[in-house]
């Protein structure tokens, strides 16, 4: 231990004099806040988010409500999400390194989340299929593992090397502020459009799953619009993020 760690600290003066990273300045924000590709990065995640963390908050009372299972059957239906999204992104990853298509991914990942909520905004209610509904939850997985696994590696091409820590904080910074804001107002529409019920379990849940495909409609615009700029800038989010 006492050898590792003389060696540890060798290596860390090693690395100091090796490289000297730029020191913090405010003035970074407002390059990075002026920065068109930043604000789309920054709003697709919002979005795409915003319009999967507040639908799992409500997703339980709204299979309760279309299918009529109890909350523990709802939630067995939700637990194949996250480990279906755990499955499948190592794939992507590897596909993303090796092969690129990053926008690409970003869009279809949205398409299918809008596809999802749509689902559940129309087919479910008037099937009340379980089948359909596993079917709409693996869509929704497949989703959630294409976006992220494209999304934040795209961060490095869109922003210049010595603002990427800042950049990566904002966008947090951003979404934070929608995971915030969306489950209230997500409950808001939920009462407006439920006038005079009193019983959780009889809500219409129609208007608030067509917000949520809503957000998934504005993050596929800003998708096809990412990719369309980096077609003519160059940006390399199609590429490989694994050079040969």
């Amino acid at each position: 231990f006492i050898v590792y760690g003389f060696m540890d600290k060798k290596l860390d003066a090693q690395g100091v004099e090796e490289e000297k990273d730029d020191p913090f300045k405010v003035s970074d924000i407002g390059k990075i806040l002026s920065l068109k590709m930043f604000w789309i990065v920054a709003l697709l995640c919002v979005l795409y988010y915003s319009a999967i963390f507040p639908f799992q908050k409500y997703a339980i009372n709204m299979l309760q409500c279309n299918l009529n299972f109890t909350a523990e059957q709802a939630g067995m239906v939700f637990f194949v999400f996250p480990l279906g999204a755990a499955a499948v992104t190592p794939f992507l990853g590897n596909f993303l390194d090796r092969k690129g298509k990053g926008a690409s991914m970003l869009i279809l990942g949205a398409m299918l989340m809008v596809i999802c909520h749509l689902v559940f905004a129309f087919v479910v209610p008037a099937t009340q299929s379980v089948i359909i509904t596993y079917a709409a939850i693996i869509l929704l997985g497949i989703s959630f593992s294409l976006v992220p696994a494209a999304l934040w590696p795209s961060v490095p091409k869109l922003i210049d090397d010595k603002l990427i820590g800042s950049a990566y904080a904002l966008i947090f910074w951003i979404q934070n502020i929608g995971l915030y804001a969306f489950p209230m107002i997500i409950g808001s529409v939920l009462r407006s459009s439920n006038p005079g019920v009193t019983d959780p379990l009889k809500y219409n849940y129609t208007v608030p799953m067509l917000v949520f495909a809503s957000l998934g409609v504005i993050a596929l615009i800003l998708g096809f619009l990412l990719k369309a700029l980096d077609k003519k800038k160059g940006y390399g989010l199609e590429q490989p993020n694994i050079q040969k």
